[in-house]
């Protein structure tokens, strides 16, 4: 499921996106072809490294996501690949060697990898969590006073312990709850949880192969919930939710939500009995609890914001970017190249200010930008070091303003995406800027379809001068 929330987003940033896989339930093989996805069966696991070195060598990028892949086996891909991200949990290789480590849990940190690539660089956290599509739209306003009668149950996508049935049994004795439970795709205890809830007449119900989880989430009034990925997910939507541990990875992710009071953990998952689990029920659906539900619904949401998809996707594909265009600070020695650029008819025309600059006023202002610590200045070069394009920031906080103005001669040919996708890297890795905007004329369309390749997001319109500016945002 992460997996498929980084492809969306790398379909939204244009690319393309190939699934190599050795098992996979055909549940989960539909939908990747139903979300555009190709999708190769590897045939053996004696070949699966040599298959996936042979199909790396295709790829921009390759992610690597599952636990049984090794030190060696990642090492063998970086030999092979352009770009390598791991999508990791455990922490348990002796040596990372990939571009790019994505450890998405609450739990990670950076001393976890210190033995790590001098050329390694980390996304850690809920930052960035892989959320898929449906995750970004806007939490629901819950209400805390109303009963809490409706609750979700999602225990991962195969549960082979059967935690579910002790759910089941805890929520026969609390006859206020309606209760809807997810199963996975590869969950073996389909029938023996039916009988159960047959005997309920509808208010314990099964769901199986669901692929909108918003709707069932911003549905229920709590969640019950392994310490996998559903975690991020009900976090993003600001669920309630009361968590077991039925993996031993999921142990510690658990507990840190329980000490930071985002959920509530209830530990490993047989440590209790279907009648403690009942009573958690009952006092965390009482109306005594709507204080404590409500703090972590706001925690959960100050936790995750569903964009960690769309960040991960910019990051690879600024990394791309990199390997034609590159930025370095402007100096004084750049002051009559700017002016040349900033006087040329068009960029003047899509300016909020068309008057020509005169040069004494263009020195001025120039000479006070290079030396103002809350501006940048970057100027954009190919590989052959030849400027084409400048780049301004003006830093607000954690806000900064972008704009972008090329060489005249270099316009039409993408070099504006790759200058915003690599110096909007820059910024965001190198300044306390966490978020980036951009204000453009209605009539630019060229800039706009730039900044939204780049994978900026329209949001409304904003007054610049007395006139209407488009704003778009990327953070």
């Amino acid at each position: 499921m992460r997996c498929i929330a980084l492809a969306q987003a790398w379909l939204d940033l244009g690319g393309t996106v190939t699934f190599l896989s050795r098992e996979l339930p055909l549940a989960l093989a539909a939908r990747l072809t139903s979300e555009g996805f190709n999708h190769i069966h590897l045939q053996s696991e004696a070949n699966d490294l040599k298959e996936t070195c042979f199909h790396a060598k295709e790829s921009a990028w390759v992610v690597i996501d599952g636990y049984q892949f090794d030190t060696d086996f990642c090492d063998e891909v970086v030999k092979s690949a352009k770009h390598v991200l791991l999508i990791d949990d455990l922490n348990d290789l002796n040596y990372y060697s990939t571009e790019l480590i994505l450890n998405q849990n609450i739990t990670a940190n950076y001393d976890m990898y210190e033995q790590r690539s001098a050329n390694t660089s980390l996304l850690l956290s809920g930052r960035y969590a892989l959320l898929r599509r449906e995750f970004r739209l806007p939490p629901l306003l819950r209400d805390y006073d109303s009963p809490c009668e409706r609750v979700l149950v999602t225990l991962g996508g195969s549960d082979p312990q059967n935690v579910t049935l002790k759910v089941v049994e805890a929520l026969i004795s609390q006859k206020q709850l309606h209760a809807k439970i997810v199963l996975g795709a590869a969950n073996p205890h389909k029938e023996i949880l039916m009988q159960y809830c047959l005997q309920e007449n509808g208010r314990i119900e099964l769901l199986y192969s669901v692929e909108n989880m918003v709707t069932l989430m911003d549905w229920a009034q709590i969640a019950i919930s392994a310490g996998g990925t559903s975690v991020l997910e009900l976090a993003s939507r600001g669920l309630p939710t009361l968590l077991i541990a039925i993996a031993d990875n999921q142990s510690a992710i658990c507990d840190t939500m329980h000490q930071k009071q985002i959920m509530q953990s209830l530990g490993w998952h047989e440590t209790f009995t279907a009648s403690k689990l009942s009573e958690v029920i009952r006092q965390f659906t009482s109306k005594d609890a709507k204080n404590q539900r409500a703090v972590f619904s706001a925690r959960s949401m100050q936790l995750v914001d569903a964009k960690g998809a769309s960040r991960t996707a910019f990051e690879m594909m600024a990394r791309l970017a990199m390997s034609f265009v590159h930025v370095r600070p402007a100096t004084l020695q750049d002051t009559k190249l700017a002016y040349d650029w900033a006087n040329d008819p068009v960029t003047r025309s899509v300016s909020f200010n068309q008057d020509l600059i005169s040069w004494e006023d263009h020195q001025s202002w120039y000479i006070n930008r290079v030396n103002q610590s809350s501006y940048r200045l970057l100027i954009g070069e190919d590989n052959d070091k030849l400027a084409f394009g400048i780049v301004r920031f003006d830093l607000q906080d954690d806000v900064a303003i972008i704009s972008i103005n090329l060489e005249p001669t270099m316009r039409g040919k993408g070099l504006g995406i790759l200058l915003i996708l690599v110096a909007c890297q820059q910024i965001l890795h190198h300044s306390s800027a966490r978020q980036i905007r951009a204000l453009i004329k209605p009539d630019n369309s060229s800039s706009l379809k730039a900044f939204q390749r780049a994978g900026f997001e329209q949001i409304s319109d904003v007054n610049v001068n007395g006139q209407t500016a488009l704003c778009l945002i990327l953070n």
